[in-house]
């Protein structure tokens, strides 16, 4: 996986966007880290890359910084194949297809201004998958901080009410919230997008390499 902020972020960053980047890198690493063969690190400016076990993994874990990094925008790239056995040797002397791919991808990603481009080397999976990423990156762009606040709160107590009460509001304005956002098809969407790059029949585990980076 290799991400950036978008360019229009970049330029409107606060101050502290690379402590507050340092630091959602580091919950993600504490959060995922049985499911990465290297760890997300801070390269030059404000990308990011790591190294994931698996393809949905990286996917997860993206969709995992963009909440917590909000309201910077974020673009990645997500690239699946192989790479050198070494891991010792860190990302900036490796190489392989997975760490290609997620650097096309990447550069893909930047000229729609945002948002995740898989590429897997596998047509079909690709276009699949990202047409559900861009459906989310539609969505995600034009919430508001509180609409964000009310979509954690449904996804972590897994009802309007009790969300709306660990939010201290009604249940009536956590569901406006909701639905000015549309976080159900959104949910919906990120549930699909998991559940498609995961079963896909061209998706095989091969311990023998990282599918993603």
């Amino acid at each position: 996986m290799h991400s950036d902020l978008v360019p229009v972020a970049r330029r409107r960053a606060r101050e502290d966007a690379v402590q507050v980047i340092e630091a959602a890198l580091a919950q993600a690493n504490e959060a995922y880290g049985k499911k990465m063969v290297l760890p997300l690190a801070l390269g030059s400016g404000s990308e990011w890359r790591g190294v994931f076990t698996t393809l949905p993994a990286a996917v997860e874990v993206d969709l995992f910084l963009r909440h917590r990094l909000f309201p910077l925008q974020i673009t990645t790239g997500i690239g699946c194949g192989d790479l050198s056995a070494n891991h010792d040797e860190g990302l900036s002397r490796m190489v392989g297809s997975c760490l290609e791919r997620s650097r096309k991808g990447l550069e893909r990603a930047r000229r729609h201004r945002g948002g995740t481009i898989i590429l897997s080397g596998n047509p079909l999976l690709d276009t699949g998958a990202n047409t559900i990423c861009q459906l989310l990156q539609t969505l995600f762009e034009t919430w508001t901080e509180k609409q964000l606040e009310a979509y954690l709160a449904y996804r972590r107590y897994g009802t309007e009410a009790h969300a709306a009460e660990a939010v201290g509001i009604t249940q009536s304005a956590l569901h406006q919230r909701l639905a000015a956002a549309r976080a159900k098809t959104y949910e919906s969407a990120s549930e699909q997008l998991l559940w498609f790059v995961e079963n896909f029949p061209a998706v095989v585990s091969d311990p023998s390499c990282a599918e993603a980076s």
